[in-house]
């Protein structure tokens, strides 16, 4: 079929033909012709997304993947609804093109981004049903539900659930935690104790060598930890921080806590490994969470459950110093993803719950900029610091006006993609003599280890490669310590 704009470019490139010279036989002449080629022309796969085009839709072969895949990367980014359905033929015939992308990957994208556009037009109710059909491709996306939040109609599905049957097998696979011997730690005035004498933290924030981030709890090998806790044994640290996020864990989300048997080993394994080495671990539970889909400042309640299920699990476990109920969340209002007081609310609602899942257990909420904000809710404040060490001492002195309760350095840290070996010591150094000098609680290096760079992921909160993400360690990637392992054991044999 010629449509619309073909017609126009035949008047265009033909300056002479104007409307009067349109004879009514040169009209008579074409009519054939286009009725024969309205006949014979391929029919569009069904538009299940109810959205118009903006622009005259062009026939597309729905039986050619070569002619659909060109259709699409030439509609990308200029022509949103014939990608679209040029994808949608492709997902009907289930073929790829050259990138071996899947058809639902790149509807999500041209969906979402159909939806920016409808949005920037001000045609909303088109803009929803354009996130809403990039929601049918990936429930997921994250992006997808933060456009219809923002245009307060997001309502997401039910969590995807199993039956009775796959729950229970689940729970069966899971075996029994065994615990550790020994005593819990708990606080005496602004200090932490252990078996009545005063606990003071030399921690580092750990995530081995090449299976940080996302690859935590999916990939490490107990074989590889056990030879890094050595080392940072080695170093007179007793304390590691490590990180928990929930997708891993579980399976079946719509049926609450079901857990995943292997990861839970793994997990279990790190934990003993650590107990057995005389660690104690703050336990960060929810790093990495939802917050766009199922929002975790929502309580859901599948996430509720899973908390609550890790929680007991471990709550026997002495060599856990603390649960951490989340890594850096002020920043989640403080950058405007959430309103303060959603925020602190699921903080004293998280706290509360998790003290009637597990009475052993201190509390703490890791804070990046306002720590002070988590002290109603916490058992002692946690706060991170990544600046000059004349901040970090008038931030002490501030936290210092405003409770009581012990103080911990959670995080503290320079990056060698930054500065040098030399610079990274004393910097460090003054920060853990102002973390000493003013009776914090203890502090907690970030990290125990640079990444490699084929240390890679493609989440958007994993950094890329070379980056200061992976220069922070204490060791560099051949276990060769840097002069900052010198400040750390300098610090803890002189105490």
């Amino acid at each position: 079929m010629i449509g619309h704009s073909s017609f126009i470019r035949i008047r265009s490139s033909t300056q002479f033909i104007t409307r009067s010279t349109l004879t009514s036989s040169f009209i008579l002449a074409i009519l054939p012709l286009l009725a024969l080629m309205t006949a014979c022309a391929p029919n569009p796969p069904a538009n299940r997304s109810g959205l118009q085009a903006a622009t005259p839709v062009p026939t597309l072969n729905t039986t050619d993947p070569e002619a659909l895949c060109s259709a699409v990367e030439t509609a990308w980014d200029s022509d949103w609804p014939t990608a679209i359905r040029a994808l949608e033929a492709l997902k009907t015939l289930q073929a790829a093109c050259d990138d071996a992308t899947p058809a639902e990957q790149r509807l999500y994208t041209a969906y979402y981004a159909y939806g920016m556009l409808l949005e920037q037009r001000n045609r909303r109710d088109e803009a929803i049903q354009a996130y809403e059909s990039a929601l049918l491709e990936n429930p997921s996306g994250a992006e997808a539900a933060d456009a219809l939040r923002r245009l307060n109609v997001y309502t997401p599905a039910p969590p995807e659930g199993c039956d009775p049957d796959e729950v229970s097998r689940a729970l069966a696979a899971v075996p029994n935690y065994t615990p550790s011997a020994g005593s819990f730690v708990g606080i005496e005035g602004q200090h932490l104790v252990l078996d009545g004498k005063v606990f003071p933290v030399y921690g580092v924030n750990y995530y081995p060598r090449d299976t940080p981030w996302r690859r935590f709890l999916t990939e490490t090998r107990i074989e590889s930890v056990n030879p890094e806790l050595e080392l940072i044994q080695g170093a007179g640290i007793n304390t590691l921080r490590i990180f928990v996020w929930h997708e891993p864990l579980f399976t079946c989300p719509g049926n609450g806590a079901v857990p995943a048997a292997e990861t839970f080993a793994r997990l279990d394994a790190i934990i003993q490994a650590a107990a057995a080495r005389g660690f104690r671990l703050i336990v960060t539970l929810n790093d990495l969470p939802d917050l766009s889909v199922y929002p975790l400042y929502d309580s859901p309640r599948h996430v509720v459950e899973q908390m609550a299920y890790i929680v007991r699990r471990y709550r026997d476990e002495p060599a856990i110093l603390a649960w951490d109920l989340r890594n850096a969340g002020d920043l989640d209002y403080l950058e405007g993803a959430f309103e303060r007081a959603a925020v602190l609310e699921w903080l004293t609602r998280t706290a509360i719950l998790v003290r009637r899942a597990d009475p052993n257990h201190l509390i703490t909420a890791s804070w990046r900029r306002e720590a002070e904000a988590s002290i109603p809710a916490v058992d002692f404040v946690s706060f991170q610091h990544f600046d000059d060490v004349g901040w970090l001492r008038q931030r002490i002195a501030e936290l210092r006006a405003q409770t009581d309760k012990p103080i911990l350095l959670s995080a503290v840290g320079y990056s060698t993609f930054q500065m040098d070996d030399i610079a990274q010591r004393d910097a460090l150094q003054q920060a853990l003599d102002a973390a000493k000098n003013n009776d914090l609680a203890g502090w907690v290096v970030w990290t125990a280890f640079d990444y490699p760079l084929t240390v890679t992921c493609t989440e958007p909160d994993c950094p890329s490669a070379d980056s200061a993400d992976h220069h922070f360690g204490l060791w560099n990637t051949s276990y060769f310590p840097k002069l900052s392992v010198d400040v750390i054991q300098l610090m803890t044999h002189s105490s």
